[in-house]
């Protein structure tokens, strides 16, 4: 058995926290999404401005040559957006410096089209008498240069944005790792000393709790992924819960209260056991009567909620709320490294009870 749960341990250790699709993510942003589109029609518009502010030495026929200007950035910038957006998905599976390189030429073609295509319509309409008109090589020339300038920078800008998030997510796996790595030992030290407790006084409820860490550590183990489902979470928790009832008896009393969650509600593997863990150790353990944790989970408006009450001793509430707290900002922590600011989880004192409440999304969205 000892043999066994080291090996379990050793397993749960190395299980990685972030896989690399997290880590990397996407280079290029979605420009198919309304709020980027109104983001580069934005920068085009002041573009335009810039251009015919700049181009002008008099104010005469400013206006119109601010519309002229105007629907030709435009025109530039939204297909642009549309040639990015369909090719989008091929990017991000190349290299940096590929991904770059050809984001970069698409868009030079571009210009060149958009370009081209403005010459034959004003030959169309009659503005021209011949699509090959004298400033139509210096025309082509302006706008490569100035497409070339502009497109360089706002790469550099979405390629630095995308190192950033790389350095920050490691910087978030190291740390989620971490402290993954003194939750799950914690775990299974704080399980055998349960069993060991019990081996003397009595060996039936001892063989009971060997029984049930074996079914729970087959629960954990079964998982590769960081993030599982609410109900594989839910079962961990009613496991350790039914270890801690074997050495607490009746000093520990559990009020669910389980909403309906969809399938697609994830969270982080080994969410609910700390929480619960250290509402026993600050908070039943103490008092000699034990007392009632109660336990709330539901789902609102695609968001997980879990709120955990449990019962402060008198004589010593400051100091075990203070020492719940120092715990509870590891598990913030980590709740930070895997959703940024999209978690919650605060807590504090009402009374003699101590209560916790979290907030996570119900499914990690990509960055």
């Amino acid at each position: 058995m000892r043999e066994w749960v080291r090996s379990a341990a050793r397993q749960l250790d190395h299980d990685t926290v972030f896989s690399r699709a997290d880590v990397d993510g996407e280079i290029l942003p979605n420009f198919c999404e309304a709020r980027t589109i109104l983001s580069i029609a934005i920068v085009a518009q002041m573009l335009a401005i810039l251009i015919a502010l700049v181009t002008r030495r008099t104010p005469v026929n400013l206006f119109h040559d601010l519309l002229l200007t105007s629907l030709f950035v435009q025109w530039i910038g939204l297909a642009s957006a549309g040639a990015l957006c369909v090719s989008r998905k091929y990017l991000n599976r190349l290299s940096n410096l590929r991904a770059f390189g050809m984001a970069y030429l698409l868009l030079l073609c571009v210009t060149w089209l958009v370009t081209e295509s403005a010459v034959w319509l004003l030959f169309a309409f009659d503005k021209i008498h011949t699509p090959r008109p004298e400033w139509y090589n210096y025309f082509h020339v302006q706008n490569i240069c100035v497409s070339a300038i502009i497109n360089a920078l706002v790469l550099h800008y979405f390629f630095a944005k995308h190192e950033l998030r790389v350095r920050t997510l490691s910087a978030a796996r190291t740390k989620a790792r971490a402290m993954l790595s003194r939750i799950r030992p914690q775990f299974v030290f704080n399980s055998m000393n349960i069993i060991a407790s019990l081996t003397r006084s009595d060996p039936a409820k001892a063989e009971a709790a060997i029984e049930d860490m074996a079914d729970l550590f087959r629960m954990m183990l079964s998982q590769d992924e960081t993030l599982v489902p609410v109900k594989h979470e839910i079962e961990v928790a009613q496991k350790y819960l039914t270890i801690e009832g074997l050495r607490l008896d009746n000093r520990l009393q559990i009020d669910w209260d389980i909403g309906k969650f969809p399938r697609k509600a994830v969270m982080p593997i080994l969410t609910l056991q700390p929480l619960l863990e250290n509402a026993i150790r600050h908070g039943i353990e103490p008092i000699v009567a034990g007392g009632v944790i109660t336990v709330r989970l539901w789902e609102h408006e695609d968001k997980i909620y879990i709120k955990i009450i449990n019962p402060i001793p008198r004589t010593r509430a400051k100091r075990a709320a203070d020492s719940h707290s120092m715990s509870l900002e590891d598990i913030r922590l980590r709740f930070q490294s895997y959703y940024g600011d999209t978690a919650r989880l605060e807590f504090g004192r009402e009374e003699e009870q101590y209560i916790v409440n979290v907030v996570l999304p119900i499914r990690k969205e990509k960055t």
